[in-house]
């Protein structure tokens, strides 16, 4: 277990704490309290630092209140100084923490969120076939925070940091506020999701049952028998009619093969697999889990459903080739237009009021409901005509993420297999360097491999076919930039790849062709 310490030399400097002061104010400057906050800025971060460094600092108490949008919850407020002395020593801290985080789990992650999870998500739903996600699951988490225990929450952080002002501040922190930890706060956020970051690895490795002889002939005399009390309709008579020995190994590859499309956004836990059985059994096995270690608790109203029922997640509703708008959140929108325009307000003041709900909405396939509450968005067409394509004779249409075409660890590698046609590198529109000067982005043509059984040979394994289709993406990764310009050519094209996900040995993440 790699500890890490000697965060106190970064966070009590001026600069980290000036830092963590813009950080906690930004788009908030106009507040009476941030202002007073400021009049005496330079002292008042000097009292911050050395009351961290002698580890003098005492959170004071907590204000309830009640929050009623999106839903009623009790939130507690506290001061400006207590935020800006959690973010200044979050600052150097974060990323450490969050390396241990599953890619699948971006709550509360920079420059990751709410809308990064949804096109994960998405991108899941889209590439995998139907067969692989047939069955979904959602776990809520009941009042997740307030549930967090102290003692294992500060062993959590004891197997990540050893440095001992950070650690008397943040079991402080934890300690201030009974039961779990406070809602409303960035240092919270961050807790939570390093709560349940062990529990995610375990989930993917279906809770380490193959490792335990008792436990695994426990599960798979349960899987057998279920198989055989679910059997409703002619293909689960099918596989039943099997035998025994074959439900047994269908079981043990399962195990082996772990939970490959598990996901997890603060407390709410998305599973999907194309056995119904196996999904429950994991399923019960995971809550008694949570339950019994982590001393969380699933709300009952989960069920394993179809995925295109839809994976109703963040306001959102993903099927297989479409996206909705959860209907409270499409009633909310039509409610509060229909309210303004009552109250005489122009179109111009409406688009303002509703402005929040609208960029809500455009995630979703809401074309047809914003042009129906003249809520289309000019700035999008405005893009759209001015986005530049960097290859002749193809269309806006035809771009992809780069997400999409990312090989993760544990995923098949023969569902990203994509044929390189052409590549360019240009200077990016979008990232800028410290000195304003453009950085470099690399932009390629390609197009996808699909799997195809031979005729002459319907039992053997299937072949590679490239699609028609041609599609284009960009990407700022280093590591491909430099392929391309030193490892091969124009000349070497058309040829065969799969761009594949690694972790250097500080565990950064980069992607490369291979």
């Amino acid at each position: 277990m790699h500890r890490k310490g000697h965060f106190t030399e970064k966070i009590v400097t001026r600069d980290n704490f000036v830092q963590g002061f813009d950080g906690f104010a930004d788009g908030k400057h106009r507040r009476e309290s941030i202002q007073r906050f400021e009049v005496d800025l330079d002292n008042r971060l000097e009292c911050l630092m050395n009351a961290y460094d002698t580890c003098s600092w005492v959170t004071p108490p907590y204000v309830p209140k009640e929050v009623f949008e999106p839903k009623h919850r009790v939130v507690d407020k506290t001061t400006v100084a207590t935020h800006v002395i959690q973010w200044s020593a979050m600052l150097p801290v974060e990323p450490w923490l969050m390396d241990s985080f599953y890619h699948r789990s971006p709550a509360c992650v920079p420059k990751k969120g709410t809308h990064f999870y949804l096109r994960q998500e998405q991108s899941e739903m889209w590439r995998c076939s139907q067969e692989e996600v047939y069955y979904l699951v959602q776990l809520d988490i009941h009042h997740y925070f307030l549930f967090i225990h102290h003692d294992l929450m500060k062993r959590c952080i004891r197997e990540k940091l050893k440095d001992p002002k950070l650690l008397y501040f943040l079991d402080e922190f934890i300690d201030s506020f009974n039961p779990g930890l406070v809602l409303g706060v960035k240092l919270s956020q961050l807790l939570s999701g390093l709560y349940l970051a062990s529990f995610d690895r375990l989930a993917l490795r279906c809770f380490d049952i193959g490792k335990d002889p008792e436990r695994f002939h426990y599960w798979q005399s349960r899987y057998v028998t279920d198989c055989f009390m679910t059997c409703r309709t002619p293909a689960q008579a099918a596989e039943v009619s099997k035998g025994v020995a074959y439900l047994n190994e269908k079981f043990r590859r399962y195990v082996s093969e772990g939970l490959r499309h598990y996901s997890r956004f603060a407390d709410n836990i998305t599973i999907k697999h194309g056995d119904c059985v196996f999904l429950h059994l994991m399923t019960e096995l995971g809550i008694m889990i949570l339950a019994r270690d982590y001393f969380v608790y699933v709300n009952k109203s989960w069920n394993v459903h179809p995925t295109y029922t839809g994976n109703d997640i963040c306001g959102y509703v993903i099927y297989h080739d479409h996206v909705r708008l959860r209907k409270r959140n499409k009633q909310a929108l039509c409610r509060q237009v229909a309210k303004l325009r009552k109250k005489g307000y122009s179109e111009r003041d409406i688009r303002l009021k509703c402005a929040s709900r609208v960029g809500f909405a455009i995630h979703a396939d809401t074309k047809h409901l914003l042009k129906k509450l003249h809520m289309e968005r000019l700035g999008k067409k405005i893009k759209k005509n001015r986005h530049r394509v960097p290859f002749d004779g193809m269309e806006f249409s035809q771009r992809e993420s780069i997400e999409s075409l990312v090989c993760h660890s544990g995923d098949d590698e023969n569902k990203y297999w994509i044929q390189l046609l052409d590549y360019k590198i240009e200077d990016s529109v979008i990232e800028k360097k410290s000195d304003g000067t453009p950085e470099q982005c690399l932009s390629f043509r390609y197009r996808h491999a699909r799997q195809v059984t031979v005729p002459e040979d319907p039992e053997g394994d299937p072949v590679f076919v490239w699609e028609d289709a041609e599609h284009y993406t960009f990407s700022g990764s280093k590591v491909m930039i430099d392929q391309a310009q030193n490892e091969f050519t124009r000349e070497d094209l058309p040829s065969p790849t799969v761009i594949k996900e690694f972790f250097n040995k500080q565990r950064k993440r980069f992607y490369k062709f291979t």
